[in-house]
């Protein structure tokens, strides 16, 4: 199978025609509606459950975090790839050494739809890189599942740029 690259702006729209148009909450002081709360909270739990799989080094949880089909979208230095079915990850049985994920966090963007992003340091072979992370999460029928993911790395030497 061959690998999709597209800009940000065309996943930016194949996305939207995905999960419609509706507008993103605005924040206020005010408490979030009942509906946005418990997306971002079992939003949340998924990205957690994500992060555990790596750690526990459990192929079978981290896949089925995933939205199985040939819309997921994969970005990073290399460039965006869409599909599930032709995911190194499907076939890779290498982990990192270690992974540390702090400030991990979601916002929910709309019904059904929430975005989560962390920072990581991961040491793989006896090197370690920093970056940020990205999860678009949607809820399935399956219930929630991972949409795009994204890792960027830092340039060596680079300071941290999470807060």
């Amino acid at each position: 199978m061959r690998t999709t690259k597209l800009s940000f702006g065309r996943l930016l729209l194949s996305l939207v025609s995905i999960i419609g148009c509706a507008p993103a909450p605005v924040v206020t002081g005010e408490p979030a509606a009942e509906g946005t709360t418990r997306d971002t909270l079992e939003a949340r739990a998924l990205f957690e459950a994500n992060i555990d799989a790596i750690h526990k080094r459990d192929r079978g949880r981290y896949l089925a975090t995933y939205l199985h089909s040939p819309t997921l979208a994969r970005n990073g230095p290399g460039g965006l790839e869409l599909g599930y079915e032709n995911w190194s990850a499907l076939r890779d049985s290498t982990w990192p050494d270690t992974l540390v994920a702090r400030s991990l966090r979601v916002l929910p963007i709309s019904p059904g739809v929430v975005y989560g992003t962390y920072c990581y340091t991961v040491t793989e072979h006896d090197t370690t890189s920093s970056g940020v992370s990205e999860r678009i999460f949607v809820k399935t029928p399956q219930g929630w599942r991972i949409a795009v993911t994204t890792a960027f790395g830092l340039r060596a030497g680079a300071p941290p740029q999470c807060k």
